[in-house]
């Protein structure tokens, strides 16, 4: 490599909390890092809600590579007591409430319209909902800690494969230009792709049956959930666990409302379109502005009728359609990470998982392995990472065939919880080598869920969605199907619709 260069060991290319965390696992054990970012810290982004994988991963994280400065992130609890400075909020579970009737929601004494899933049993234990500003600057503060150079406001001019195991990274900051030279380069952009755009991967995203796409920001003075729920008579006892305090779905036949709240009352709310019925090159969230939510949805309205967009960001976004794929996740020389590859929708919350999922993975190939002798384990990663995304896109697309009918929401959900809590079960055990997310590479689960997805596409297909002894047929074969892999009592609550454990931890 060029003596004009600056070398690494490893470039990684964007500073989120998973390109940082990979940075400090690789430097804590002797490689030289380089993180590149063109953006800076404090910055705000989406992608806010943790699961019990998540935590399950993040304490392997900590646990195998001694990152004593995370561990208090792993729970509620303790990341409040530790760090009161880094804004989180409390997730015991998700809650679902459905809108779709022709008189929306109705509390009623069997929960017809009402789905708690809960994932903990105490606040203390909880699952968290981050605010990623003051998350993803910690994660690079610990990063800089480890001795991870950090190049944030850092404009890339061009990436020049030199030769295998030789890349060339010119980059523009207040100090000038420079020239970075690595063996390896990880993407750890997300949407922007910056590599992959660079290296011309091809763009697959029309694979998935998910279509949607979304309208958010962050929001203070919302009347609480709990409040509006006993205004309308819910049985409050029976939950098992304070509404807000979990991740929040509002469900309509058009769509979704996501709500996380955080300890400080700020909270993230977004409207998630369905866009299954939508030949347009411009999104649905493209075309309509927030007034236009609330205009549609007249209880969004009444809920949010104090609310005022909080002055960071002090805006609304909007995006395009939310999927996308990469044909491929890695190459002899350079990894994407997951939600570089790809992103779903953030039905069930997979996101974060899943980047600590790669993280986690990417670090034991770059670690364990030579540059000459790794190409085998990186393309056996980028073919499972395939498999999670398609798998997540099965899980997801059912729900939105379910937003027309809340029992086969209800069931089609129940089949996220079966494989997620397999997954962690499947994680625990496996000694050798990583399992991919959500036990993706497992034959017998891809079977189960796409044994399920066929036959829900031929009851839509065929115009039977709305035939109520299909739809209750079908959900009977939803539960015998996933009942060798419910680990968690799922279609079985003590009080209907409401599940005051799930985690298998």
């Amino acid at each position: 490599m060029s003596s004009q260069s600056k070398v690494f060991d490893v470039i990684i290319l964007g500073a989120g909390f998973a390109g940082s965390l990979l940075g400090t696992l690789l430097s804590k054990r002797g490689m030289s890092i380089a993180v590149v970012d063109r953006d800076k810290h404090p910055r705000f982004t989406i992608g806010e809600s943790s699961t019990p994988a998540a935590d399950f991963l993040l304490q392997h994280i900590v646990t195998q590579f001694g990152i004593e400065e995370l561990q208090p992130l792993v729970r509620f609890g303790s990341w409040r007591k530790t760090h009161p400075e880094i804004l989180c909020g409390c997730k015991r579970g998700f809650s679902y409430f459905d809108h779709g009737r022709s008189g929306g929601f109705e509390a009623t004494s069997n929960h017809r319209d009402e789905l708690l899933v809960a994932a903990s049993v105490s606040n203390e234990v909880a699952d968290t909902q981050w605010y990623r500003a003051d998350v993803d600057q910690f994660f690079a503060d610990v990063a800089r800690k480890y001795g991870v150079t950090m190049m944030e406001q850092t404009e890339i001019e061009s990436i020049r494969r030199a030769a295998p195991n030789d890349w060339r990274v010119n980059i523009q900051s207040e100090q000038g230009t420079s020239q970075l030279a690595a063996p390896m380069i990880v993407d750890a952009t997300g949407s922007g792709r910056c590599l992959a755009k660079r290296l011309g991967i091809q763009d697959i995203s029309d694979r998935f049956m998910t279509k949607s796409s979304a309208i958010y920001s962050h929001w203070e003075n919302l009347t609480p959930l709990t409040d509006w729920l006993a205004a309308r008579g819910a049985a409050l006892n029976d939950y098992p666990y304070r509404a807000e305090d979990s991740a929040v779905h509002h469900l309509f036949r058009d769509g979704w409302l996501w709500h996380l709240q955080f300890a400080n009352g700020r909270t993230s709310v977004g409207f998630v379109f369905d866009e299954s019925e939508s030949d347009r090159d411009v999104s649905i969230a493209q075309q309509t502005d927030w007034q236009g939510v609330l205009r549609d949805h007249p209880v969004i309205n009444e809920w949010m009728s104090d609310a005022n967009i909080c002055a960071f960001p002090g805006k609304v976004f909007r995006t395009p359609r939310l999927q996308r794929l990469a044909s491929v996740a890695a190459g002899e020389d350079w990894v994407a990470m997951p939600f570089t590859t790809g992103f779903i929708d953030p039905m069930h919350s997979t996101g974060i998982a899943h980047s600590l999922s790669g993280v986690e993975r990417i670090a034991q190939i770059l670690l364990n392995e030579t540059n000459e002798s790794r190409g085998d384990s990186l393309r056996h990663y980028s073919d499972t990472v395939l498999q999670e995304f398609e798998t997540i896109d099965r899980l997801v697309w059912g729900c939105y065939v379910g937003l027309r009918d809340f029992r086969l929401f209800n069931a089609w959900s129940m089949i996220y919880f079966a494989v997620v809590t397999t997954y962690e079960r499947l994680f625990s055990q496996s000694a050798d080598r990583p399992t991919g997310f959500l036990g993706a590479d497992q034959t017998d689960i891809r079977d189960r869920v796409g044994g399920l997805t066929d036959e829900l596409r031929s009851i839509q297909a065929s115009d039977r969605i709305k035939d109520h002894s299909v739809i209750e047929s079908f959900i009977e074969t939803i539960r015998m199907t996933i009942q060798p892999i419910n680990q968690v009592g799922l279609f079985d609550p003590p009080i209907q619709n409401m599940y005051h454990r799930t985690a298998a931890k």
